[in-house]
């Protein structure tokens, strides 16, 4: 009976705690819809814990509860978070979020709503920098804001960035969780968020924020407590050069030597024979046909690697919030030999702890080391040698040893430069340590005020060894017994090793106070911080080492040795002082004043002060707006302020004197000469930037479109400069510099957005527009009086010199009209071009107009040719397609309002034995001379010229070698794929999508015959040998992985 008894309570037992686990462990299913369209991807969360789901397909969702009466939280980018009481079936209606005013939008020293914004501040989340394929993170910020222009300045590994200028008024300051940083080597996944201020919102950093502020937030813990979140983000991408220019092959340019040879003295008479050119090239391999060397193809693959691996970690404990992040990207170079890699290694830990109600603590930590490992040479000077092989020179003869690539007296060879093997070797390692502690207190005593006390610390060492080797060269005489000539001796052995030590401290003190009453809201910050900055570079180098086996200082030669050392301080201070106030969430007014100190003046001119002032005005929450369903937000900004810029050497307010690196003999001995460096001006200050903007933000129709329009003009004054006063030969010292110049800049920014729905499909348009030209205001110049006898030369002077009042980016150069096609037509030319009359001309130089009538050709003919290397207007588009689990992303960006030169000594029409070699295009579409030495063939370039054949004079800037630049490139485009969530949720997972990335896949220009050879994206303005001076663009394909669990 008893046992009965037992059993019967077992089984109770049992089947209560089985209904109690049934229950605890309630299925809630569902469906998510937005607009009567089943929404798939919709992120289903069980508020407090990890548990969560995504909607299918179809919409559905199906989630198991770990807690009887949790709350389900459900979100989707684009869309309001809605947090609900979970029931057994759900139709949940997905809101659009439809001006995102409640965005929270990083400013300088705090944050702030989107709706709250009274500046120009452009934004950029996370979701659309880590999809994208980029080397550097420079790279990522193309195309994002309008306003922020950017140009590539190569795609070297490890110096591939992007030249990035707010309304092109130069270099931004880049700040990285408040600290001025570098943004090229920071791993996009660690990013969270970036603001761009382009008006006086940047006003509040004072003296650096002159042409604007980029400011980078890192990835903090989960705001809900729940568990660690892992994500991986491993990418593998094949990236080749979008330029490769091609140069004529052997026969071609045999064959131009010999044309040129009937046209004008040639150098070098051995090529006038074309077939004993051609028997000559054939000679080089034996038994085969030689078609010459590419030298850009011998030195460049197809396609090299780059691989990117992040592993990170995210979440939040009842009181300890993290984020940890690792990171490690490997590219290599398109070097054929490979002998150039450049390695990166992230590390960042952001930490959060709350001690109790009021007092709370960050630490955060970073660390980043890049190696750059090549062969021993100067990048510039490669390039440059690039554009002078000769196709007609092997680079190795067949017993390996290296030939000269031009035959000139001076031996090179790019071969051999990007060799290890032989030239030696450059190791540049950067290790980078950044850490931060910030504790806040919020005053119990004082309702809103919050007390912050922080201490910023970056520490960096740049380590460089350079290891030379020399080498033997030799040109090659079939006629001799041993053809291979000793030509000469490149480098010379010798080892240099150097390190730059650089540290900064940044103590900073916040206050921050809050307070609402009636309908107003105020906010007040004040900031006192200081930095300090030092850096110690020291460098020796010997000759001779003993062994390459062991390249070391102390086992090299000490006959030739050297060493210096250069130690650097500076220091500033700054208090900063900011008030908001916003008025029923429809007025919102903001004041700043910032002043600093700096060591680099003298206490006279020390301290600058900047003061900005702005105002919003939601005009969509006025009486007579309210009703309007088309409008759902319209708001106008305005704004003023001042900013500074410290850009000068340190003590540049002080005299000194300078070392000049000779000596003179005194008694047989030597004495180093010192002369003075100038005189000292104790007034230098700051120069000042004053910028106004007016803008205006309006969503239409529910979010089905939005607009962002400003139009600003900024004046810089104070810029220092030489007096230009003529000061006497015995005077004995330069005059200091002043602050004398001032120069504006003025335009505009549109960006619109545009997103709806076709069937499944979603999608969202992003175009933007911007445009920024600048003038010169006053500059200390020398303006000729246009009176009296000599008014008219005067007036001349001026219109081509003087810069005062005029726009920055004019070039000047001759008009042409074609180029001489017969001697008759020389001999007869009524205008003297070369000063001479026309005595040094010859058959295809060019014509130049004469603007003045006076038959002379000179500086007064001179006309405004083209425009500056920076373009005016900037423009991209961003475009994003998402069916079920399907995302298509495109970004279009492109630029015009730049001119491009082609000209210089290795233009590419001209044609010569030792500084360069014509390009096929050239070649292609030059005239051809007959045997009167006339052109009996007339194309688009005048004969390919050698050395002999191409006066100086025709290298003049000219609108024939210039070209007023426009382009449109596909800067990138994703596809990706998210995994079915019950696939996903087999494999233990919580997220997995797969995508193929491109970049940089088409261009679209203007460039005529000069495109495919020359990319118009080029950085100098100045298109020459090389391939535009400088490693390539590159273009890529990337296949991506990102995991969740």
């Amino acid at each position: 009976m008893i046992m009965k008894k037992l059993k019967l309570l077992s089984f109770l037992t049992v089947f209560a705690l089985g209904i109690g686990t049934l229950f605890s462990q309630q299925t809630v299913t569902g469906n998510v819809s937005a607009n009567g369209i089943p929404l798939p991807g919709v992120s289903v969360v069980e508020q407090g814990t990890v548990n969560g789901v995504t909607s299918d397909f179809d919409g559905n969702f199906s989630i198991v509860l770990k807690n009887d009466g949790s709350n389900l939280v459900f979100s989707y980018i684009g869309y309001l978070t809605q947090t609900l009481g979970a029931s057994t079936t759900m139709d949940v209606q997905m809101q659009e979020d439809v001006a995102q005013l409640e965005e929270v939008v990083v400013t300088g020293y705090g944050s702030t709503s989107k709706k709250s914004l009274t500046g120009s501040i452009g934004t950029i989340s996370s979701e659309s920098l880590t999809q994208k394929p980029a080397a550097n993170t420079t790279q990522l910020l193309v195309g994002q804001v309008a306003g922020l222009s950017s140009r590539m300045i190569g795609g070297l590994p490890g110096n591939n960035w992007a030249n990035l200028s707010i309304r092109n008024f130069g270099s931004a300051l880049i700040l990285v969780d408040g600290v001025q940083s570098s943004i090229g080597q920071l791993d996009p996944n660690d990013i969270q968020s970036i603001s761009v201020l382009k008006d006086a919102s940047a006003s509040v950093y004072g003296a650096r924020a002159g042409n604007g502020v980029i400011l980078i937030t890192s990835k903090r813990g989960s705001d809900d407590a729940q568990g660690a979140k892992f994500t991986y983000h491993g990418t593998t991408s094949w990236e080749s050069l979008i330029t490769m220019p091609k140069t004529v092959n052997a026969h071609q340019f045999a064959q131009l030597m010999e044309e040129n040879g009937l046209g004008a003295e040639n150098e070098m008479p051995e090529y006038l024979d074309y077939d004993t050119t051609r028997k000559r090239v054939f000679n080089r391999i034996t038994g085969e046909d030689f078609d010459g060397v590419d030298w850009y193809r011998t030195i460049y693959k197809d396609a090299n690697a780059q691989k990117q691996h992040n592993l990170s970690a995210r979440g939040r404990s009842a009181n300890i919030g993290y984020f940890v992040s690792l990171g490690f990207t490997d590219t290599e170079s398109a070097f054929r030999n490979a002998d150039y890699t450049h390695e990166r290694y992230n590390v960042r830990s952001n930490l959060d702890t709350k001690f109790n109600d009021n007092l709370s603590a960050q630490f955060d930590f970073s660390y980043r080391q890049t190696t750059l490992d090549r062969a021993n040479f100067g990048i510039s000077e490669m390039y440059n040698r690039l554009g002078t092989g000769k196709p007609t020179n092997l680079p190795l003869f067949p017993d390996e040893s290296y030939a000269s690539q031009t035959g000139a007296a001076t031996p090179y060879s790019p071969i051999y430069m990007t060799r290890k093997s032989h030239s030696g070797t450059r190791v540049d390692r950067t290790n980078n340590l950044q850490a931060r502690l910030s504790l806040s207190y919020n005053v119990p005593f004082i309702n809103g005020l919050t007390a912050t006390a922080s201490l910023n610390m970056e520490s960096q060492t740049e380590w460089k060894k350079q290891v030379s080797k020399k080498y033997n060269m030799y040109t090659y005489n079939p006629l001799l017994e041993d053809p291979y000539v000793f030509f000469g001796t490149h480098l010379r052995d010798f080892i240099s090793v150097n390190s730059d030590r650089d540290m900064e401290l940044l103590p900073r003190l916040t206050l921050n106070y809050e307070t609402e009453f009636d309908n107003s809201e105020l906010k007040a910050t004040f900031v006192a911080e200081s930095t300090s900055f030092e850096r110690d570079y020291l460098m020796g180098s010997r000759t001779d080492p003993l062994s390459f086996e062991a390249p070391y200082l102390n086992y090299s030669s000490a006959a030739e040795k050297d060493n210096a050392e250069i130690f650097s301080q500076s220091a500033r201070q700054s208090y900063v002082g900011r008030v908001n106030y916003n008025i029923a969430e429809k007025y919102f007014i903001e004041a700043t004043m910032r002043a600093d100190a700096t060591a680099r003046y003298s206490v006279e001119g020390r301290w600058g002060y900047f003061p900005s002032v702005s105002f919003g005005w939601r005009i969509s929450e006025e009486d007579f707006m309210k009703d309007n369903s088309s409008w759902n937000n319209l708001k106008l900004r305005m704004s003023y302020g001042t900013m500074g810029n410290d850009g000068v050497s340190n003590y540049d307010f002080l005299t000194g004197y300078n070392i000049s690196g000779g000596f003179y003999m005194f008694g047989g001995n030597p004495y180093p000469i010192i002369s003075s460096a100038g005189l000292a001006n104790a007034l230098i200050t700051w120069e000042t930037m004053k910028i106004a903007n007016v803008g205006i933000d309006g969503t239409l129709w529910d979010g089905g479109l939005g607009f962002e329009l400003d139009v600003f003009y900024r004046l810089r004054e104070d810029i220092l400069a030489l007096p230009d006063s003529d000061i006497p030969f015995h005077f004995g010292a330069s005059l200091p510099r002043t602050n004398l110049n001032s120069r504006d800049n003025r335009g505009f920014e549109l960006m619109l957005k545009h997103r709806g729905k076709i069937g499944n499909v979603s999608y969202s348009i992003n175009p933007m527009v911007s445009y920024s030209r600048g003038k010169y205001v006053s500059w200390e110049e020398n303006i000729l009086p246009e009176t009296g006898a000599d008014a008219a030369a005067n007036a001349d002077y001026n219109k081509r010199y003087v810069l005062t009042g005029n726009w920055d980016d004019r070039q000047w150069g001759y008009q042409t009209n074609g180029f001489f096609t017969t001697q008759n037509q020389i001999d007869n030319h009524p205008v003297d071009i070369d000063g001479a009359g026309n005595q040094t001309m010859i058959v295809g130089n060019l014509i130049k107009v004469d603007q003045n009538g006076d038959g002379l050709i000179d500086w007064r003919d001179q006309v405004v040719i083209g425009q500056g290397g920076l373009p005016k207007w900037n423009y991209s588009t961003n475009m994003s397609f998402k069916h079920k689990n399907w995302n298509l992303d495109m970004l279009w960006q492109g630029a015009e309002g730049y001119t491009i030169a082609f000209g210089g000594s290795s233009g590419p029409w001209s044609h010569s034995g030792h500084q360069s070699v014509a390009k096929s295009f050239a070649y292609e579409n030059r005239s051809i001379l007959g045997a009167n030495g006339d052109i009996e063939v007339v194309r688009t370039f005048p004969p390919v010229f050698t050395t002999g054949g191409a006066p100086q004079i025709d290298q003049q800037a000219s609108d024939f070698n210039r070209v007023d630049a426009m382009y449109l490139r596909l800067k990138t485009v994703s596809l990706s794929y998210d995994l079915n969530k019950k696939f996903v949720d087999q494999l233990g997972l919580t997220s997995v999508q797969i995508y193929v990335a491109g970049s940089n896949l088409l261009t679209f220009d203007n460039l005529g015959v000069y495109s495919g050879s020359y990319d118009p994206e080029i950085v100098s303005g100045t298109a020459g040998g090389g391939v535009d001076r400088a490693y390539p663009n590159v273009k890529s394909v990337t296949t991506g992985l990102k995991i969740g669990f």
